[in-house]
């Protein structure tokens, strides 16, 4: 099949492509021109064509849809230079685009493949997110983070309503968050998540990071200022490694998934007729419990760890019963894999992840 991958350049886009590749499959790759950095990373593979373009620019999308056979529509608006009109225009008039695009071009077409994000089921009434069983996807909450969270849940509506109104084939993969192994340590070979003083950085302006990212919490509140304060006199300028807790006591415990299992995941979504018309939970083996892997990693790094309460609840797993029955998914890479890999990207190694880059640089030369 001709496939069109919409941020093909992407983290997962780039390590999508290629599985689709071996499959047998040619790939267009839509690339936004201001990400000019990533813009050639896929020029070395045969059987990709490379087309430059804006989900916001009808014109652009419609010479992107015609001619496919299927559509990974990966690309969106994250952690970019981007503020709430541009996230809402990008993420969900640019699916709009894409879809129009497919009745008008592709009527036909196989299949329809929406990224959607784990985040359609947080709530932006709460401050975090806390779950003692697993997440089905019937579990959506009801009013999703703006920007980034909100637009792409109505980018998975817009995709499931053309299918029951218009017959696209859609189906929408909700993403657990991704972790593209090469991100995962910093200059120093250190694991970010686990670090003090990402968390003294974020809380060290108590109230600023409060007013801002903390729904559901007054800044004058008792036991988040006592949290916050705690947190923040831990830190004594020495790196260490932290054991974040929730503000019950329990470990932070959170679904991740190696890029490499998101994209095992969405090779899928092509393969057989019980993906159409279905929203699929799709995370890998990485479940991280920092009450287990702190420890584990001060060991491994000879650096000592603290423990403190973080005023953020995040305690959940993704129930994956639904995409291993339907599609026979089955990850592989769990946090073993994603740190032994990280740390032979770090050595110059040669691995199977095409590495992220620098999202919205310049390009080279």
């Amino acid at each position: 099949m001709k496939i069109l991958v919409t941020g093909g350049t992407g983290r997962i886009g780039a390590n999508l492509v290629t599985r689709l590749l071996e499959a047998g499959h040619s790939i267009r790759s839509f690339v936004y021109p201001g990400d000019a950095s990533r813009a050639g990373k896929l020029d070395t593979f045969d059987g990709v064509e490379t087309v430059y373009g804006d989900l916001r620019n009808a014109e652009d999308v419609g010479k992107a849809v015609a001619g496919v056979d299927a559509i990974y529509h990966l690309a969106a608006a994250f952690q970019g230079p981007f503020d709430n009109r541009q996230y809402l225009d990008i993420n969900a008039m640019g699916t709009l685009n894409l879809l129009e695009s497919v009745r008008e071009l592709g009527p036909s077409l196989h299949r329809f493949v929406y990224a959607s994000t784990e985040g359609v089921y947080w709530d932006a009434r709460v401050n975090g997110r806390y779950f003692e069983e697993p997440i089905t996807e019937d579990m959506i909450g009801e009013y999703p983070n703006m920007p980034y969270l909100m637009t792409k849940w109505l980018g998975e509506e817009l995709a499931m309503v053309y299918h029951h109104q218009y017959g696209v084939p859609t189906c929408a993969m909700r993403f657990s968050t991704v972790i593209e192994p090469s991100e995962f340590l910093n200059d120093a070979g250190l694991p970010k998540l686990f670090l003090y003083s990402a968390a003294y950085k974020t809380y060290s302006d108590a109230k600023s990071y409060q007013m801002s990212n903390m729904p559901g919490n007054d800044e004058s509140d008792p036991d988040v200022q006592a949290m916050i304060e705690t947190l923040v006199a831990g830190w004594d300028g020495e790196e260490k490694l932290l054991l974040s807790l929730n503000p019950n006591g329990v470990p932070y415990r959170q679904h991740f998934a190696d890029v490499r299992d998101i994209a095992d995941g969405l090779a899928l979504a092509i393969e057989g007729d019980e993906a159409v018309g279905e929203a699929f939970n799709l995370a890998g083996a990485a479940l991280f419990d920092w009450g287990e892997l702190a420890p584990m990693l001060a060991e491994r790094y000879n650096m000592p760890y603290a423990e403190a309460r973080i005023p953020f609840m995040n305690y959940f797993e993704l129930d994956l019963s639904k995409i291993k029955t339907k599609l026979g998914f089955e990850p592989v890479h769990d946090f073993a894999s994603i740190l032994e890999t990280a740390e032979a990207i770090k050595r110059g190694e040669a691995t199977d992840v095409i590495p992220t880059g620098v999202m919205f640089g310049e390009a080279e030369g």
